[in-house]
């Protein structure tokens, strides 16, 4: 493990320059078994947010690929019995504001998401160098890649050991040299937390 000697934050692997600070100046230092920090840099710890975003357009594309589809069965029905598509309007009217509004919801829970692991960087406990576990929740059919779920365990005080699950992973790439991911986490509240293979 490598520390950066401007802002102090923890690197797993060797950098030319702090990702963070952008300097060039680190010590190493002995990185085996857990690595826990309790005071987070004074600007927060750097989280990465895609996934939530990458999900949130995921979920809106499958919900207007859905419309779209009960669009093409309702005009096919309508037409089939003989009905005139003007009588389809105040049907199409409610499920347009209906779409609107669950587009609007997922935007809004990806945001809240987001905000959340913000507030949560700049007062969680960090604990690195944890092992995982990882589990396919889905298939990601536009890219033809799997979507997955890291999964720790972790002693959070002596007896008590809670599993940990990040948010739906669909951009980062599962091969890791030391075989670690790390947990960003409320000690206030343990259902507040963060999982990722880096966080610094």
């Amino acid at each position: 493990m490598f520390v950066c000697n401007y802002c102090g934050r923890h690197l797993k692997k060797e950098y030319s320059k702090c990702p963070a600070c952008g300097s060039n100046s680190f010590k190493k230092i002995q990185n085996i078994g857990e690595f826990v920090i309790k005071t987070p840099p004074k600007d927060g710890y750097k989280v990465n947010l895609v996934n939530y975003k990458e999900h949130k357009k995921v979920e809106q594309t499958k919900i207007i690929f859905l419309a779209f589809v009960i669009l093409i069965i309702a005009l096919s029905v309508t037409l089939f019995i003989g009905l005139s598509i003007a009588s389809l309007i105040p049907l199409l009217v409610i499920a347009l504001l209906v779409i609107l509004f669950v587009l609007k919801k997922i935007s809004l829970d990806a945001k809240k998401a987001t905000k959340k692991v913000e507030q949560l960087s700049k007062k969680g406990i960090l604990i690195k160098n944890l092992k995982y576990e990882t589990k396919t929740i889905a298939t990601d059919e536009a890219n033809g890649e799997f979507v997955y779920q890291i999964q720790v365990m972790y002693e959070i005080e002596k007896g008590k050991t809670l599993c940990f699950k990040s948010e739906p992973k669909y951009l980062t790439a599962l091969g890791r040299d030391n075989g670690t991911v790390d947990l960003l986490v409320d000690p206030n509240d343990y259902s507040n937390y963060f999982v990722d293979f880096e966080i610094y």
